[in-house]
């Protein structure tokens, strides 16, 4: 895999990660009210985990079960931590995700950001992932723009030069829905980042740089009393010159939950 795809491979996985995580959608405008974010030990969620295509339909045999529980409370950077497990039935695998509700804001720790691709150093390592205080479409920042190092164009790609990427993260909160859970109507508020990045191309021989802007945005709702009931990455493709590179989108909808 080329340096390119490792790094927005890991942009997609970070989103999913952030926001961690086919009903019917009935969108409307009012703001609501209510727990949004269970914290009881043993509490758990059972998530049904798909890819998408261009067209956001469902690509078969990509499916996948999470099961995410609460197992217990900790303290990190002077803040009372709900601890989530996430297992994968397909890649036997379990991730520990760290979230913390104050105010009716959800917050996730930023260090799942400190790596080759995205060295952010702070002391302030909490980001809000949701504000349930916003009116519909209002927005806040989570990265401003920030240069990442440059690193050569893969050769894969039959063509040499430089990348450097910039990136960005933006929330915004969205829309009221209400979204069918265990064959009942739940009342749900979406939540949407947007994993803007602008990458300079400079070719070898061309005095010009391409400037390619594209974003990747996820989308995620929750249910009252419930907590996350879906996820969504949307699908994206980029043009690199003469080659366009396509990722899948990825869908998690809630099969089954119990709140203790």
């Amino acid at each position: 895999m080329s340096s390119l795809k490792i790094l927005l491979a890991f942009i997609t996985a970070s989103l999913s990660f952030i926001i961690f995580s086919c009903s019917e959608d009935n969108s409307t405008s009012n703001n609501v009210s209510g727990d949004f974010f269970p914290t009881s030990k043993g509490s758990y969620w059972k998530f049904l985990s798909y890819e998408l295509d261009s067209n956001s339909v469902r690509i078969p045999e990509t499916e996948d079960t999470i099961i995410t529980t609460i197992v217990g409370t900790t303290t990190i950077a002077g803040k009372n931590v709900t601890v989530f497990a996430e297992s994968s039935s397909k890649n036997q695998s379990t991730d520990t995700i760290y979230l913390v509700e104050e105010n009716n804001k959800i917050f996730t720790f930023l260090s799942l950001f400190n790596n080759d691709f995205i060295p952010i150093e702070s002391n302030d390592q909490w980001v809000m992932i949701a504000d349930f205080n916003l009116s519909p479409g209002n927005q806040w920042t989570i990265l401003n723009d920030t240069t990442l190092e440059t690193f050569d164009i893969p050769p894969d790609l039959g063509f040499s030069g430089t990348m450097t990427p910039t990136i960005s993260i933006k929330g915004r909160k969205g829309d009221n829905s209400i979204i069918q859970v265990k064959g009942k109507n739940v009342q749900a508020q979406e939540f949407i980042i947007t994993f803007a990045m602008k990458i300079k191309v400079q070719i070898s021989g061309v005095p010009l740089p391409v400037n390619l802007d594209f974003n990747v945005v996820t989308h995620s709702w929750y249910g009252e009393n419930i907590g996350q009931i879906r996820s969504q990455t949307d699908p994206f493709s980029i043009n690199i010159v003469v080659q366009k590179i396509n990722f899948n989108g990825s869908r998690s909808e809630l099969l089954d939950y119990n709140i203790k």
